[in-house]
């Protein structure tokens, strides 16, 4: 029990620092890979807007500096492995979807955050320019 004002005073006091030295020494939150997103570009077809062997554009956003991976079990990316965020925040690579069905393509941070996207691929013929989707 305390015995005068001041004693009050000064443990809130204490307390106070205290707490605000725990606050001030917390880690700050973990990076973190925010949105993906995967372009269709051109590809035509009645089934879904990306086929098997096309490529499309897989896009990022994290801070910059950040270091991101895209990670597809089904597909491969180039460039493959780990990229650095540049000041644009976004990062981008290609996809190319090697089997037909569905895909969960990642963006994966370094820290092991990660965020994903859905996408139903169907059996594509690549023409060069433009894909060719059949059902």
């Amino acid at each position: 029990m305390f015995r005068s004002k001041k004693s009050v005073a000064a443990a809130l006091t204490s307390f106070s620092a205290m707490s605000a030295a725990v606050v001030l020494a917390a880690p700050a939150a973990p990076a973190a890979v925010t949105a993906i997103g995967l372009a269709p570009g051109m590809s035509f077809g009645t089934s879904t807007a990306y086929g098997t062997n096309c490529t499309y554009i897989a896009t990022a956003t994290a801070t910059p500096g950040d270091v991101i991976g895209f990670v597809d079990p089904l597909g491969t990316f180039d460039p493959a492995g780990w990229i650095t965020v540049p000041s644009s925040g976004t990062v981008t690579a290609r996809w190319t979807p090697l089997v037909p069905g569905n895909h969960t393509v990642y963006a994966v941070h370094n820290s092991n955050a990660w965020v994903s996207t859905a996408a139903t691929v169907g059996n594509g013929v690549n023409l060069g320019f433009a894909c060719v989707v059949l059902p």
